[in-house]
């Protein structure tokens, strides 16, 4: 699916090659008709307002938003495993199978990183790929529902994914699991702080975004691409 990879594209740090694609991008989107009208509006005004932007802005921002605290961090598991002893399993579980896909991820990169698993889920089945994505939209609703209360264009793009997966989530659990979010982190020393909790979703988080049901990641039936085509 063309559209994922867009996805994809729109979630990887800022560079001038990403904002000159933008045009193309939209295209993409518009040919698939995967998304509904209404949040496709939304998100090609973000893409226009992202693409307008000054590159280091951009870069600043997505900073800001995805590498400094866990509250959005793109890496998947943070969010269901954070720092416990199952998460390097989960990892060798997916790295598996990019591998029986052909998908070979660069030197340095997480397979959780959620722009590299959305190329995944495009070179897959549509069945297979869909239903593992909705595996993963709990999480990934979670944080777009935190990147809204940011007031964040990139919560278009995290609505946009949901969409896609098909998942059926109730908005209620997604705001409770949003509600377990950590504070806004805004020295050093609370950074330092905040990596030391053992799991970004504590106890009280509801059934939507637990390790065992928000992103098993189980096959449907037993360097991610570069261009979108």
């Amino acid at each position: 699916m063309r559209s994922l990879r867009v996805l994809s594209r729109l979630l990887v740090y800022p560079s001038a090659e990403v904002l000159g694609q933008m045009d193309a991008l939209k295209d993409v989107l518009r040919e698939d008709g995967f998304l509904k009208a209404g949040t496709l509006k939304k998100l090609t005004a973000f893409m226009d307002e992202y693409a307008g932007t000054d590159l280091m802005d951009a870069q600043e921002t997505y900073v800001e938003l995805f590498d400094r605290g866990r509250a959005h961090c793109l890496h998947l598991f943070e969010h269901v495993h954070g720092e416990s002893r199952f998460r390097g399993q989960a990892m060798i579980d997916l790295s598996d199978r990019y591998a029986e896909k052909g998908l070979v991820i660069g030197v340095g990169e997480l397979p959780d990183y959620l722009p590299v698993f959305l190329e995944f889920i495009s070179i897959c089945e549509p069945d297979e790929g869909l239903e593992t994505l909705a595996q993963a939209a709990p999480v990934i609703a979670t944080i777009g529902e935190k990147l809204k209360r940011q007031k964040s264009g990139y919560a278009n793009v995290f609505k946009a994914i949901t969409e896609l997966s098909g998942a059926k989530l109730k908005e209620a659990d997604i705001k409770k699991a949003a509600d377990a979010a950590l504070p806004n982190i805004k020295t050093l020393d609370e950074l330092d702080e905040e990596w030391k909790e053992p799991e970004a979703f504590g106890d009280d988080c509801n059934t939507a975004c637990s390790p065992s049901s928000a992103m098993p990641l189980e096959p449907a039936s037993q360097h991610a691409n570069q261009g979108v085509n």
